[in-house]
């Protein structure tokens, strides 16, 4: 039954599994099927969802017209107030919600900042860096309506827990989703990395616009607060708070940490300490067992 279960499970991913020409693969037609079911977990790392004491963050945020200053257009940022300060102060561009012991974050995953990718026409296009070697896909940003369900207290695996298939592995303080570091079938990430507007991202064949690498609006070889993985686990810039470059486990990409945002201590993703197509925030692994995404 079990194996039964398994290969329908394949099967029923394979039917959605869509390639593109621009980074990443899309599974947007179906709640991307995830395999954490078949790890066990170890241990637990606790990221509290409220403040001990929540009187210097009070109540909920509600912008509709957020702007960060990029040149691109403003969003709206709504956080309810029972979520942790580190997410009304960081977050921006989606709506966040938590219910029961998981975090749901929406995102119409259009960056806040100008792109080659919004169109000559546009008050927010930005010419490619042709200097450098960049030159356009054929895609254009189209919003989204993504929903990540992730973990409030993440969840360590004692195997190596892929996100091969999985496209949004987490989720940036922009409101923008992460793709891990692998290009579409058939495609090099090499290549694909010169599709990549002066931010560092691009859309794929549906219009999902998305980083690989260090997001630069964001962080550029610094300690800055990236975003969340889907397995709960936060993600920083190429740097640790004490100014280093960690190492990090070659498998889930992380190290163990104590930033400001976590002072109990947790796992930490970071930007690899690389140049170009090198300097990705995931491999293929996620350290924890990741939720899932609509």
């Amino acid at each position: 039954m079990l194996r039964l279960r398994s290969i329908l499970l394949i099967a029923m991913a394979a039917l959605v599994w869509n390639c593109d020409s621009s980074g990443g693969t899309d599974l947007s037609s179906a709640a991307v099927l995830l395999s954490g079911s078949q790890c066990t977990p170890t241990t637990t790392t606790t990221m509290p969802t409220t403040l001990t004491d929540n009187s210097s963050c009070p109540g909920a945020v509600t912008n509709g017209t957020d702007d960060l200053g990029f040149g691109g257009p403003t969003c709206a940022t709504n956080i309810a107030a029972e979520a942790p300060c580190w997410m009304k102060t960081n977050f921006h561009c989606v709506t966040v919600t938590v219910s029961g012991s998981n975090y749901v974050i929406t995102t119409n995953d259009k960056p806040p900042h100008k792109s080659y990718y919004y169109g000559g026409a546009s008050a927010y296009y930005e010419a490619m860096d042709t200097a450098g070697g960049f030159h356009g896909n054929p895609n254009s940003i189209i919003s989204q309506s993504i929903t990540m369900t992730i973990p409030t207290t993440p969840t360590v695996t004692d195997c190596s827990q892929s996100n091969a298939g999985t496209d949004s592995v987490g989720v940036t303080t922009l409101g923008v989703v992460i793709f891990n570091n692998q290009a579409a079938p058939g495609d090099s990430f090499s290549t694909e990395y010169y599709t990549m507007d002066q931010s560092m991202g691009h859309p794929q064949n549906t219009g999902k616009y998305h980083y690989h690498t260090e997001p630069t609006k964001i962080t550029n070889d610094n300690a800055n607060f990236v975003g969340l993985m889907l397995d709960g686990f936060p993600i920083y810039g190429k740097k640790n708070q004490a100014g280093s470059y960690p190492t990090l486990d070659s498998t889930t990409h992380t190290t163990s940490c104590t930033p400001t945002e976590f002072p109990d201590g947790t796992y930490c993703y970071h930007v690899e300490n690389d140049t170009d197509y090198n300097a990705y925030i995931i491999g293929s692994y996620f350290k924890g067992t990741p939720g899932s995404v609509n």
